[in-house]
This record gives C-alpha cells, structure tokens and sequence, in this order.
C-alpha cells in the first residue's frame, strides 16, 4: 500500500513521540489542542501501516468525537489525512459540520472537496459528492471555476483547467469564457487553447472576445503564428481590426525579435495611402494576415508612435525608442504620460537609473508633459532597483515645487525600498508620518509591507500588534496578509498563535484554497527550524 504523504515524512523525522508503543486504549481527551493534533496524527500514521488495525481505528473515533478540538484549521488537515487514508465517508462528515460555521467560504470547501477528497475522481464525481453534502447545491463547478479565475493564482487557474481537461460534461459557457480569459491573463496561452478546443468540442461558440484575448496573449508571448491564425478568424467574422489588434502584432513582433517587421508594419500604419483588402477571401497564405489588411483610418498617427516605442522599449531596443521619440516631439506629437512612463521603466530594468533622471530632469524643465505623474513612475522604479534615496529626493522637490504625486502610492514604493534595504528605522519614520497623514494616509499595502518588514526581521511582536490596529483603521485585511502572520510566528515558534489565525483565515473567508493551505502549512507547522513537528 502506498503511504500517505505524511508518513513519508515522519520516516524522516525520527521524533520520540511517534516511536512510543501505540495505546492499548483511547488517551483521555487532551487540554492542549497541539497534543491532541500530536495523538490524532499517529494514529494516522498506524492507519497507514494497516488500515485494520481495529485498536486505532477505536483510537479514532475516540479523538474524532472531541469536537471542541475540531476547529476550522484542525478539520481541515484531518479531512486531508482521512482523504489520504480513502476514509471518505468520515470525511464527508467533517465537511458537512464545517458547512454550518458561518463565513466560512463554500468556495473553499468546494477546493478541499475537488484536490483532496475526490482528488483523483472527475469532476462529475466531484459534484456528486458535493451534492451529497449540499442539498439543494448552493455552488457548482461552473461557479468554483469562475471564483477560481477571480480569486485564484497561476497554480491555481492551471490546476483546474487540467481538471477541467480531464473531462467535464456540466461546464457553462461562461465559465469556459472565464477560465480561457485567466488563462491568457497569465500568459497560459498553450493551456488555453487546449481549454478552447474542449469548449468547441462541446458545441459551444467562442465569441470575438474570448477570441481577441487569446489572440493578444499569444503576441505578448511572441507566438506569432498562432495570433496570425485567430487574426485570420477574426476577420473572416468581420471583426473590427483596430489599435488594440495593430498594437499586441507590434509588440508580439518585438517581444520575438522581428525588428525589422515591426518597423514594417508601424510605417505601414502611418502611411497616409494603406493597400486596401476588404474581405477574408482575400488573404493569401504565406504571409502575416495584419500586413494584408486595410488600416487607414484606424490608428491616429500619434497611438501608432506610442504602440510602436512602447513595443521597443518592452523589448529593450532603447537607443531605437529614443530616436523615435525625439522624432515625435519634433513632430509636435506629443505622447501620453504612459509612455514616457515605459521609457522611465525601460532605463532603470537595464540598470541606466542615471539615465532615466536625467531624462525626468530634462523633461520637467521643458514642462510639455505632466511631470508630476511622470515623477511616480520614476520614484516606482527607482525603489523597485534599490535607489531609495533618489527616488525620496524626487518625491520631496515634486511635493516643493507644489507638484502633485500620490502620496500614498509614492510613499508606499519608498517604504518598501527602505526594508529592503533594511533601514528599519527610516521605515518606521516614514510609517509614522503617514499615520499622521504627512505623506499620504496608510492603506493596506501599507501596513502589509510594515508587517512583512517586522516577520522578516525576527520582530513578531510588533507584527502582531501593528496586525491588530488594522482592524481599527476600518481597512479589510486579505489572505496575503494572514499569511505574512501566520509564517512569521511560525518562524518565532509561536505556533498555537499562528494556529489560531490559521483558523481565523479560514473561518473569515481568506483562504482562497485548499491547495493554498496545503502550501502554507507543509511550509510552516510541518518539520519548521524549531523542531515541531506534527508528524506528517
């Protein structure tokens, strides 16, 4: 019988309590909740070794009917080791009690029931079983994958379309919609596709969106021949071939290093006299469709210089950008802040910082832009390379010269660069006069970066405290958050607190899923530098 996960890992930690002999009788219900996690999972840990031994299995049923000990956290991981064990039905059960805690997220016990309980079933199994417990259903899997597409991350997305992929016979529309759309968002395009073909094979129709976001995914990722076949669709159903199509070919032609196609096509777009071709019948094969179409008209002069510089700063050609932007302002255009915004991003990422202030300099001497706003993406990048002081000196005259910069924003960027750094005091400084709302009020991503600063050096305490004012500043907390905590006290050995606000996670809605959970407590509670272990 292969072993569950956790008793592989138990066969690596050779701790004194799981090599005791196991009891004869059930142990008396334990006033310490970690104890009783302790003694619950060596008894999984014999199941394992032999799923009859009837003196663990009595041992069980002993530990499972101390339900005060079964909070949210603690259900959780004995729903996963039951699900292990293809303990179902005991599963099941916990599940169907932790459905009548009151914020806790459906969504979430949807993920627990979809990659750890049915783990390996399909996802008709997947709803029978939830149907089981939720009857009427109050979600399905069409409402989990469109939850998922929202909340989820990469992993997260890429875990249910393979699902999904596996075979699905209740999909909605829609759903596959979303699922496509977020694939794309994290440039899946590949996975994305295979997701498209199921939908069609369904008998579902892709619509012109869902078309033209898998066909900008495949330009950012520089697959050209596949954008060129779904351009070639687009067409053909007559769809309006406009800036937003010309601008993802030009950056997908630069992101692939066909330069001198790109120059082509942006000559081709502020050419007052365009080859006309009118139909979809009229594309011949052997050369890239976007060249053969008809773009007078579309793009204004000025957005075909922008997508253009845009699409050579993205790729790194700077010298080639700032050439065509000289020429720009020759010709009276002047771009939008944006872009001299990715000419900013551009310097600083290839480690010409000097360049991009002198660049900002010049610009606010000329004052034919709005510098103030250029001022924030320079303050942006210069944080994101380390170049903290520069980008305060930068925020400082902007504010002097009565120029207008988020406050908050641009505050939130240096104090960041501080910790990282790790100039706690300045950090703790600058922190401070927000509160007082000298540079900018705080916000979420505020307090999130404070009390990663402190978990990162060691200071809990204070992360824990400065946890405990947000509550009171009326700004809701998120799951990154809690899981900043979580770790942090992890990390100091104060794991009944992390434990606690593991469940509070849960109970208030901020885990997004089981896989989630799964991540952040092996990381944590499982075998952590202060020698804990539950075993498993």
């Amino acid at each position: 019988m292969k072993l569950p996960l956790f008793c592989h890992i138990l066969s690596r930690r050779q701790l004194s309590i799981y090599s005791t002999p196991f009891p004869a009788a059930p142990p008396p219900p334990s006033s310490d909740h970690f104890l009783y996690l302790k003694d619950l999972f060596s008894i999984f840990t014999a199941l394992s070794n032999n799923p009859r031994n009837y003196k663990a299995l009595s041992t069980l049923n002993s530990l499972l009917s101390q339900a005060h000990h079964l909070d949210a956290a603690t259900s959780v991981l004995v729903i996963h080791a039951l699900s292990q064990l293809n303990k179902l039905q005991r599963a099941k059960s916990l599940i169907f009690n932790l459905k009548s805690q009151a914020n806790l997220s459906h969504y979430f016990l949807y993920s627990v029931v979809i990659d750890s309980v049915v783990k390996h079933g399909t996802i008709d199994e997947v709803e029978a079983f939830w149907a089981d417990i939720f009857r009427p259903p109050t979600i399905d899997v069409s409402d989990y994958v469109i939850y998922v597409c929202k909340f989820g991350d990469a992993n997260d997305i890429r875990r249910v379309s393979h699902r999904i992929l596996m075979g699905c016979s209740g999909l909605r529309q829609q759903s596959y919609a979303g699922l496509i759309g977020a694939l794309c968002r994290e440039n899946e395009g590949v996975l994305a596709k295979e997701v498209l073909g199921q939908m069609k094979s369904r008998g579902f129709r892709c619509d012109d969106i869902t078309s033209f976001v898998l066909f900008r995914c495949f330009c950012r990722n520089g697959h050209l021949d596949e954008a060129d076949l779904i351009l070639r669709k687009l067409v053909k159903r007559r769809y309006h071939i406009d800036v937003c199509v010309y601008g993802s070919f030009i950056h997908g032609l630069c992101k692939s290093g066909k330069f001198r196609e790109a120059g082509k096509l942006f000559r081709k777009l502020i050419k007052k006299d365009c080859f006309k071709v009118d139909g979809a019948e009229l594309l011949k094969e052997g050369r890239r469709a976007i060249f053969q179409l008809n773009c007078e008209g579309v793009v204004p002069e000025v957005m075909a210089y922008e997508i253009y510089f845009r699409s050579l700063c993205s790729a790194g050609k700077l010298d080639e950008a700032e050439v065509l932007l000289k020429k720009m302002m020759k010709r009276r255009t002047v771009p939008e802040i944006c872009v001299h915004g990715s000419f900013v991003k551009a310097l600083c990422r290839a480690g010409r910082e000097v360049d991009a202030m002198k660049f900002f300099y010049v610009e606010r001497k000329k004052g034919l832009i709005q510098v103030d706003e250029l001022a924030g993406f320079v303050i942006k990048e210069l944080c994101g390379i380390g170049k903290v002081d520069d980008a305060g000196r930068i925020f400082h005259e902007t504010l002097a010269n009565g120029g207008f910069v988020n406050p908050t924003a641009a505050s939130n960027c240096i104090l960041a660069g501080y910790w990282e750094v790790e100039r706690v005091a300045e950090a703790e400084r600058l922190f401070g006069s927000m509160q007082t709302g000298g540079f900018g009020w705080p916000d979420l991503l505020t307090y999130t970066t404070m009390v990663s600063g402190y978990c990162n050096q060691g200071n809990v305490s204070k992360a824990v405290s400065l946890f405990g004012e947000i509550a009171h500043s009326n700004i809701p907390v998120n799951g990154k958050l809690y899981e900043i905590i979580v770790r942090g006290l992890c990390d100091g050995g104060r794991l009944k607190e992390a434990h606690m606000y593991l469940n509070e996670m849960i109970k208030n809605g901020h885990m997004i899923s089981f896989t989630r959970w799964k991540a952040l407590f092996y990381s944590t509670f499982v075998g952590n530098k202060h020698g804990f272990s539950l075993g498993f």
